[in-house]
């Protein structure tokens, strides 16, 4: 428990306590509801103990230690500890719940063996804040990855329904399937993307906002399914509800971005290189990359970070930057994983496409080059597309109705039904006016 209900994205600003007693012993307590712990579920519901690693300002007299972990125990399954409260949240819509809760302490105490580490101050307090939440890194990715096995469903359930979905040509007689007509529009394709991601912070980042981009197709293959594609039991908009709060998870995806664009043009530290600058997708990397460093060196350097001008010429190009990182790093590792060359070819375009007027801007392609390379990868791609949709990897985790006629005949009958026979006040509904 680390984010508190006043402070998410400066959480080394906790408010959280815990003063060390003549006893050994540690009093853990909330001293505002802004201190209130958010949104970890604590509460008794799930039918079993819960213990959690809270986070808190150690105390030691009147000298405060900076922040430190301590085991803490929540409930025991039937109710909550003592001094120990949890306010269930309101469900998330369109999800399935966890109960999401927020977590005060009023003067717990704490065994010496709570406390996870030293009781010593550090001689840098950011530095060893970052050091007790390393962690965080490998949730990053952890959550991350959940989008990309997101896509492949949806992607799936899309392409399937589109198939079976047959819009009546202009003879009145013969039915043309709907994927047949929206090719052009990409999102069945996108799904494919393979999206690339390492270990520890800068490129838990790179992998987090590259995925995060993608599962925004999410929406747009719900689109794609027409009014099927509302509802949940067709799982596509129920998966992008998921997907929006793990984006959100371990912190808000721009601000990271920001913090990484800024130490990397600050030559803090760097990641792994292109293997062939030469590339689209890695000269646009690099290009961004020197345009921002330039502009950077004009306002002062990275020590003017702080000041009005870096937030009004810097700030805003960091996501870019770091989309473009990720999509570099993402054809590198498909291609090296032997990923077809349609994919692959298809995927750079759409990279491209994001950002085309620098491409245009940068001598790299030509608009009509472009349009007439997309079209023809389009094309290239669709046998491949077809064949995914006889892949059987995916068909364990997927229960959308629309798959197949008998599926969707069988979950027609499971639905309440009204006839002249049966008065609409014997069954109960959810719907006020």
């Amino acid at each position: 428990m680390l984010t508190e209900v006043g402070h998410g994205l400066d959480a080394r600003n906790l408010e959280t306590t815990a003063t060390l007693l003549p006893s050994g012993c540690f009093d853990l307590h909330s001293p505002s509801e802004s201190a209130w712990k958010a949104m970890p579920p604590s509460t008794p519901l799930c039918g079993m103990p819960r213990v959690a690693i809270v986070f808190a300002r150690l105390i030691v007299g009147h000298d405060d230690r900076g922040v430190k972990p301590f085991v803490v125990e929540l409930n025991d399954s039937q109710q909550m500890c003592r001094g120990i409260t949890s306010r269930a949240l309101p469900v998330r819509p369109g999800t399935k719940p966890l109960d999401h809760a927020v977590t005060s302490f009023d003067h717990v105490l704490l065994p010496p063996t709570a406390l996870l580490g030293s009781e010593a101050k550090p001689d840098d307090n950011r530095r060893d804040f970052l050091r007790q939440i390393w962690r965080v890194s490998i949730g990053t990715l952890s959550l991350s990855i959940m989008g990309v096995s997101a896509l492949r469903i949806g992607s799936r359930i899309a392409l399937t329904y589109s198939r079976r979905r047959l819009i009546t040509t202009g003879d009145g007689q013969q039915g043309c399937p709907f994927y047949a007509l929206v090719l052009r529009g990409g999102p069945l394709f996108e799904g494919f993307k393979t999206l690339s991601g390492s270990v520890r912070q800068a490129l838990a980042v790179v992998f987090k906002t590259s995925v995060g981009r993608e599962t925004k197709l999410l929406t747009e293959l719900s689109e794609r399914c027409g009014w099927q594609g509302l509802f949940d039991y067709n799982q596509i908009s129920e998966l992008a509800l998921t997907f929006q709060g793990n984006s959100i998870a371990e912190g808000d995806t721009l601000v990271l971005c920001i913090r990484l664009g800024s130490e990397l043009l600050g030559d803090k530290y760097s990641l792994p290189e292109p293997q062939d600058p030469l590339a689209p997708l890695a000269k646009h990397e690099l290009g961004l990359i020197a345009e921002a460093r330039q502009e950077m060196i004009d306002l002062g350097g990275y020590a003017e970070r702080r000041s009005a001008a870096f937030n009004n010429n810097i700030v805003p190009r960091c996501r870019r930057l770091i989309e473009a990182i990720g999509e570099r790093m993402a054809y590198e590792a498909a291609r090296v994983r032997g990923v077809q060359r349609e994919l692959l070819h298809l995927y750079e375009l759409l990279c491209i496409e994001e950002d085309l007027s620098w491409y245009t801007g940068s001598g790299v392609i030509t608009r009509n080059q472009f349009f007439k390379s997309l079209v023809e990868a389009y094309k290239a791609v669709l046998p491949l597309l077809l064949q995914f949709a006889n892949n059987t990897e995916e068909a364990a985790y997927i229960t959308a109705p629309i798959m197949s006629d008998e599926s969707w005949s069988i979950f027609l009958q499971t639905l309440p039904s009204f006839g002249h026979n049966q008065p609409s006040s014997s069954l109960e509904t959810s719907s006020k006016l």
